[in-house]
C-alpha cells in the first residue's frame, strides 16, 4: 500500500515535503476514523450534539496524531543512534582483534608441510610396503592419499581457519557433545611430544658419538647411545647423565626457536623443509649407488597385484596415510587458525600432498636400498623377506629399523659410513623438532584459549610445557627408557588419531553441514570450485571417509590385539612382562579416549532447569555462536573497509 492510499476507516498520515526533499519510506502512522453516522439513522434532536462531539473528537485525533508523530520521529532517531552505535562497536571490535596470525602465508605452508613430513614415513611405512605387495601397495597408498588423505587434511585446515579457534575450544563450539575431544587431542599431543623428544635425545647423543669416534661399532645403539645393559620395563636402571644433558639442550633449543611464536616457527620451517628434502635426496642417491642398493630396490618393489582384492590391505593403506600425515592430532587446525579468514588453503593442501608423496617415495627408496646393502653383506636375506611372517623380527620397525638395521648393518658397511649415518641422524633430528613444534602449539594455544589474558606470556607458557615434558622424558633417559618407549609407541601413539579423525569428520558433517562446508571452502580460498569437485567432496565427507576411517580403526585395534601374541620385537630384546604388561598397555590405550567419554556424559547430564530434554539434546549437537564469530568478524571488517 502506498503512503497516500486511503482505506475506509483509516486516515493516512501526511507530511509536507519540499520538491527537493526525498520522501520518507518509513512506515506511516494511521489513525482510526470513526464511520460517519447517517442522518436516516439519527433523530434531528441528536444531530447537533453528535456534530459537536465529532468536531471535538477530530481535534483530539489531530493532537493524538501529532503526539504519535513526535514519538515516532524520536524512536526513529534513537534507532538510528543505536544502529550507529552498534556499527561503531563492530568497528571497535574489529580494530581490537589482536589474534595471533602468520606474518605471511608461506609461513603457514612451511609449518604445516614440515609437520606432515613425519618419522612414520621414514621408518614404519617402508615395512608396510614390503609386507603388502611392494609397488602395488605404494600405488594403493597414493590412491588413498589423493582420495581420503587430501580431503581430511583440507577439512582440518577449514575448521581451524573458519573458526579461528584452538583445538581445545574448536570442538566445544562445533559440537558441544564432543567437548572432551579437545582435551583428548591435547593429551595425545603431549604423548607424541614425549616420544619425539626421546628421538631428539637419542639422535643428539648419536651425533656426539659419531663425530667424536668417527666409527660405527656393533651394539652402537644399545650400548653407546642407550647404555641399556640388563634393564627391562620392571627395572629401568639408572638415569643416564649424558642423555639427560642432551635432552635438556634439545628442550632449550626448541624453546629458543619457538620463543617468538608464529614469527619464528614459520621461518625455521622454511629452512627445515628444504633441508630435510635435500638430506633425504642426498642419502637416497648415495645408498642407491652403493653395492647392493639397486638390487634391494628392485626386489622389494616387485608388485603383487593380488593384494588389490584384499580389503585388509586397503584398510592398512588408510591407516598408513593418516599416520604419515599426522592427522587427527590438532596441529594442522591449530596452525590454520592463525591464517587470515580468506587464505587459499586449497592451493596449500595440494602443495603439501604433492610434497608428502615425494617425501614418501624417497623414504621408501632409501630404506629399500639400505636393505639391499644389508643383503649384499649377507646380514639379511631379501629373497623371501616379503612373504616371511617374521619380517618385523628380522628388520624391526620404527627406531629399531633406523638405528639397528639401517645404521649398524647397512651404513656401517659403506665407506665413511659414520658420516652418512650422521647425516641420517640430522634428518631424524630435524623431522622430530618440526613435529614437536606442532604438538607444543596444540597444547599452548589450547591453554591460552581458556585464559586469553595470558597471551602476552606465551613464551613463558611454552617454557613451562617444555619443562614438564623434560621431566616426563627423564623416564626415557634411563637405561630401560627404550622399554617405556616401546610400550607407548605400541599402545597409545597411533591408533587414537584414527578415532579423532573419525569424530572430526562426523562432527563436521552433522553440525556444520557439507553444503556450508563447500561454500566456506570457496569463500575462504577465493575460488569457484566446479560442481563435480564439490559433489565428489560431499560424497567423500558424508560416506567414503567415515566408512574407511571406522573400518581402518577396527583393523588397527584388531592387529594391536595380536601384537602381544606375536611379540615381533622380541629378537631386539623387547617384550612386555607376562603378568601385568598387557594390562598396562591396554590401560594406557584408554587414556586418550577417557576425556571424550567423560565430556560427552557430562554434557548430556548437565541439563539446565526449565529446558526440555529434546531442546537440550538439540543444543548438544548444534554449533554455538562462537563458532561463527570469525566469519562475522570478517564480514564486519569488509564492511568497515568499504
Amino acid at each position: 500500500m502506498s503512503p497516500n492510499s486511503t482505506v475506509t476507516g483509516l486516515i493516512p498520515y501526511h507530511t509536507d515535503l519540499s520538491p527537493h526533499t526525498q520522501p520518507d519510506t518509513s512506515p506511516r502512522l494511521l489513525a482510526v476514523q470513526p464511520r460517519p453516522h447517517t442522518p436516516s439513522a439519527l433523530s434531528d434532536g441528536h444531530h447537533s450534539s453528535d456534530s459537536s462531539r465529532q468536531h471535538r473528537l477530530s481535534r483530539d485525533q489531530a493532537r493524538e496524531i501529532q503526539s504519535r508523530t513526535e514519538l515516532n520521529n524520536g524512536s526513529r532517531r534513537r534507532r538510528e543512534e543505536s544502529s550507529n552505535q552498534e556499527m561503531s562497536n563492530t568497528e571497535i571490535s574489529v580494530k581490537k582483534d589482536k589474534r595471533t596470525q602468520w606474518p605471511r602465508g608461506s609461513d603457514f605452508l612451511a609449518s604445516t608441510c614440515a609437520f606432515t613430513l613425519s618419522l612414520h614415513s621414514l621408518w614404519s611405512l617402508p615395512i608396510s610396503v614390503i609386507q603388502h605387495g611392494g609397488v602395488t601397495f605404494l600405488l594403493m597408498y597414493t590412491v588413498i592419499l589423493a582420495t581420503l588423505g587430501a580431503p581430511l587434511l583440507l577439512l582440518e585446515m577449514i575448521l581451524g581457519q573458519y573458526s579461528g579457534l584452538a583445538p581445545a575450544q574448536l570442538f566445544i563450539h562445533l559440537c558441544p557433545i564432543l567437548a572432551g575431544l579437545g582435551l583428548a587431542v591435547c593429551v595425545q599431543a603431549a604423548v607424541r611430544a614425549m616420544l619425539d623428544m626421546a628421538v631428539v635425545m637419542w639422535a643428539g647423543q648419536a651425533l656426539w658419538q659419531l663425530f667424536t669416534e668417527q666409527n660405527i661399532r656393533d651394539g652402537f645403539f644399545y650400548r653407546d647411545i642407550l647404555n641399556k645393559g640388563d634393564s627391562s620395563l620392571e627395572q629401568l636402571g639408572q638415569l643416564v647423565g649424558q642423555l639427560s644433558l642432551v635432552l635438556a639442550i634439545g628442550c632449550v633449543t626448541i624453546f629458543i626457536l619457538m620463543a617468538a611464536g608464529t614469527r619464528s616457527v614459520g621461518k625455521v620451517c622454511l629452512v627445515a623443509v628444504p633441508a630435510c628434502l635435500m638430506l633425504l635426496v642426498t642419502l637416497t642417491i648415495r645408498t642407491c649407488l652403493a653395492t647392493g642398493g639397486p638390487h634391494g630396490v628392485l626386489i622389494l618393489l616387485t608388485p603383487d597385484w593380488s593384494v588389490l582384492t584384499q580389503p585388509s590391505v586397503w584398510l592398512e593403506a588408510t591407516g598408513q596415510v593418516i599416520f604419515s600425515l599426522q592427522l587427527g592430532l590438532g596441529a594442522v587446525s591449530a596452525y590454520s587458525s592463525y591464517n587470515t579468514y580468506q587464505h587459499n588453503i586449497v592451493r596449500d593442501c595440494a602443495i603439501i600432498i604433492c610434497s608428502h608423496l615425494v617425501w614418501v617415495i624417497l623414504a621408501i627408496l632409501l630404506t629399500f636400498s639400505l636393505l639391499g646393502v644389508a643383503h649384499n653383506t649377507q646380514a639379511i636375506n631379501l629373497t623371501n623377506l616379503a612373504s616371511d611372517p617374521a619380517l618385523i623380527s628380522i628388520t624391526g620397525h620404527g627406531v629399531w629399523l633406523a638405528a639397528i638395521t639401517l645404521i649398524e648393518t647397512s651404513l656401517a658397511s659403506i665407506s665413511t659410513g659414520w658420516l652418512w649415518a650422521g647425516l641420517f641422524f640430522i634428518l631424524l633430528l630435524l623431522v622430530s623438532i618440526t613435529s614437536v613444534f606442532g604438538y607444543l602449539e596444540v597444547i599452548t594455544s589450547s591453554i591460552i584459549s581458556l585464559r586469553p589474558a595470558i597471551l602476552p606470556f606465551k613464551p613463558a607458557l611454552t617454557f613451562t610445557v617444555l619443562a614438564i615434558i623434560f621431566l616426563l622424558d627423564l623416564t626415557l633417559a634411563t637405561q630401560g627408557g627404550i622399554h617405556v618407549y616401546h610400550l607407548l609407541i605400541t599402545y597409545i601413539s597411533n591408533w587414537p588419531t584414527l578415532l579423532f579423525s573419525l569424530l572430526t569428520v562426523l562432527a563436521t558433517i552433522l553440525c556444520h553441514g557439507t553444503n556450508y562446508l563447500m561454500r566456506d571452502i570457496s569463500d575462504m580460498s577465493k575460488l569457484s570450485l566446479p560442481h563435480w569437485v564439490t559433489s565428489h567432496l560431499s560424497v567423500i565427507y558424508t560416506s567414503v571417509l567415515p566408512v574407511f576411517l571406522a573400518a581402518s580403526l577396527g583393523w588397527v585395534l584388531y592387529s594391536l590385539s595380536l601384537d602381544h601374541l606375536e611379540e615381533p620385537l622380541a629378537t631386539f630384546g623387547l617384550s612386555l612382562p607376562h603378568r601385568w604388561g598387557l594390562l598396562l598397555g591396554w590401560s594406557l590405550s584408554g587414556l586418550p579416549v577417557l576425556p571424550v567419554v567423560l565430556g560427552a556424559i557430562f554434557r548430556l547430564a548437565w541439563v539446565k532447569r526449565g529446558v526440555p530434554v529434546t531442546t537440550h539434546l538439540k543444543v548438544c549437537h548444534s554449533p554455538t555462536d562462537t563458532w561463527y564469530q570469525n566469519e562475522h568478524r570478517n564480514i564486519a571488517r569488509n564492511d568497515t573497509d568499504v
